[in-house]
C-alpha cells in the first residue's frame, strides 16, 4: 500500500482540477472533501472517486467554473443556485450561512439547486457539530439507480443522508450513509477490481439478483434501497428535502438546530457524553475489543493521519491516480520511502 504526504495529495488534486477548468478556490474545496473521505477510511469516495470527478468535469456532467450564487437569503434560510457545478461549492456556502444563522436564531436551513455530485456529506455535518450545532443533511438526484419498492425502473440516485451532534470529551456523533443497500461507487469499484457483490443488493433488468459487479449497467440494472420499503421511504425523503424543496433534479439540503434553544450547551454536551459512555459500556461480543458509536472510528483514523501528515492509499486509488496523472500530464504525488 503506497503512502504519500497529505500535502502532496492535495496539490495533485488541485493541479488536476485546475487543468480541467476549475478555479483554484473551487479546486481546493473539492480536493478537501475527497481527502476527507480517504482519511476517514472511505476509499470508494476518495482518490478512486476523484478520477470520476475529473471525468465528469471533462464530459460536461459537472460544470468546471459554475456561476454559483445566493438567490434567496432570509433570517432562517439560504437558497443557492448551483449552476451545474460540483455540489461541494454550493454546499459550502449553504453550511457557512446556516451555521451563522443557527447560532443567532436557534435554527437554520440551506438549499442548493441545479447542482452536481457532492461527493460526501460527513464534512458538512461535522463542521456544524464542531460549532456546537445538531445537523441533518441530504443530497438527491433523479438518476436511474434506485427503484421504488416493487419496481424494475430506477427513479432515484443513491440519495445519501447524514446526521451529526456535538459532544464534550468525545468526538462528535457523525453518520453519513447512502439510502441504497450499497453505494454506487462501491459497485463501480468492485467492477474495477473484478469482485462479486453479495446477493440481495443489486438486481438485473428483470429483477433477478446481480452478483458480478462487471454486469452492472446504469439505466438497466438497479441498486435496491436499504432495508426494503423502509429504505425506499428514506430515499424519497431525501428527494423531497433536496429536490422537491429546491425545485431541481439534483440538489442538496442542510438543516441545523442550536441545542442552546433547549438547554445550555455545556449541559447538552455533558448529557451527550453520558449517552455515548452508556453505549460504549455495552458488553462486547467475543473478539470485539471496543464498542464504537457512528463516526468515532473514522474520526480517530482521520485525526491520526492528519497529525502524521501521511495518506495511505489502496491499489485501486493509486491506479486511478496514475490514470489521472497520465491523462492530464500532472506529476504524481511521490511515494514516501
Amino acid at each position: 500500500m503506497p503512502e504519500i504526504l497529505i500535502a502532496d495529495a492535495m496539490k495533485f488534486m488541485e493541479d488536476s482540477l485546475v487543468k480541467v477548468g476549475a478555479s483554484s478556490k473551487n479546486a481546493t474545496q473539492i480536493a478537501e472533501v475527497i481527502l476527507d473521505s480517504e482519511l476517514r477510511g472511505s476509499p470508494d469516495h476518495g482518490l478512486y472517486f476523484f478520477k470520476l470527478v475529473i471525468d465528469w468535469h471533462q464530459d460536461g456532467t459537472i460544470k468546471p467554473d459554475p456561476n454559483t450564487k445566493i438567490i434567496k437569503d432570509s433570517a432562517l434560510s439560504t437558497a443557492i443556485e448551483g449552476d451545474g457545478g460540483c455540489g461541494v461549492i454550493g454546499m459550502n456556502i449553504a453550511v457557512e450561512k446556516s451555521i451563522t444563522k443557527a447560532k443567532n436564531i436557534g435554527m437554520a436551513a440551506g438549499s442548493v439547486r441545479n447542482s452536481g455530485n457532492i461527493i460526501a456529506l460527513a464534512p458538512y455535518v461535522q463542521r456544524a457539530a464542531e460549532e456546537g450545532l445538531i445537523a441533518f443533511a441530504c443530497s438527491a438526484f433523479r438518476h436511474p439507480i434506485i427503484p421504488p419498492t416493487g419496481g424494475l425502473t430506477g427513479k432515484f440516485g443513491t440519495n445519501p443522508i447524514a446526521y451529526a451532534a456535538p459532544a464534550g470529551k468525545h468526538a462528535p456523533y457523525v453518520l453519513d450513509m447512502a439510502t441504497s443497500s450499497i453505494a454506487a461507487a462501491k459497485v463501480w469499484e468492485a467492477a474495477t477490481n473484478g469482485e462479486m457483490i453479495p446477493t440481495g443488493l443489486v438486481e438485473g433488468p428483470d429483477g433477478s439478483p446481480l452478483t458480478d459487479a462487471k454486469d452492472y449497467k446504469l439505466g438497466s440494472s438497479t441498486i435496491l434501497p436499504m432495508a426494503g420499503a423502509r429504505g425506499y421511504g428514506l430515499v424519497l425523503m431525501a428527494d423531497i428535502f433536496a429536490n422537491v424543496l429546491s425545485g431541481s433534479e439534483w440538489g442538496h439540503f442542510i438543516w441545523l438546530i442550536n441545542p442552546e434553544e433547549f438547554q445550555p450547551i455545556d449541559d447538552f454536551k455533558k448529557t451527550m457524553d453520558a449517552e455515548l459512555d452508556r453505549i460504549k459500556a455495552s458488553k462486547p461480543k467475543p473478539g470485539v475489543e471496543e464498542i464504537f458509536y457512528p463516526g468515532e472510528r473514522s474520526q480517530r483514523r482521520m485525526n491520526k493521519l492528519r497529525n502524521e501528515g501521511i495518506l495511505p492509499l489502496g491499489d485501486t486509488a493509486w491506479k486511478a491516480t496514475q490514470i489521472v496523472s497520465q491523462s492530464l500530464n500532472v506529476a504524481m504525488p511521490p511515494i514516501i520511502d
